[in-house]
């Protein structure tokens, strides 16, 4: 569960750097670092992608592992 949570807070997180990370919004360029910082996007917009694709494996890893905890469940009750 914790590590569908964390994959969740990546993917918002890679979408907000990605998609929406312009003026209008919070914690953009402008009210962060003022009118005269560059706009860096490119690298915004990596980190992002690394966020959504490491959103990506968390999630079909915490489903993987709850696939294999519910395998192990069954067999134990096969058994008693």
């Amino acid at each position: 569960m914790a590590q569908r949570v964390v994959a969740a807070v990546f993917a918002v997180v890679g979408l907000y750097l990605d998609l929406w990370h312009s003026a209008p919004l919070p914690f953009n360029h402008f009210q962060v670092f003022g009118r005269g910082f560059g706009a860096q996007h490119s690298v915004h917009s990596a980190i992002g992608l690394i966020l959504i694709v490491a959103a990506y494996w968390l999630w079909t890893r915490a489903r993987a592992t709850s696939d294999a905890a519910d395998d192990v469940s069954d067999r134990l009750d096969r058994v008693s």
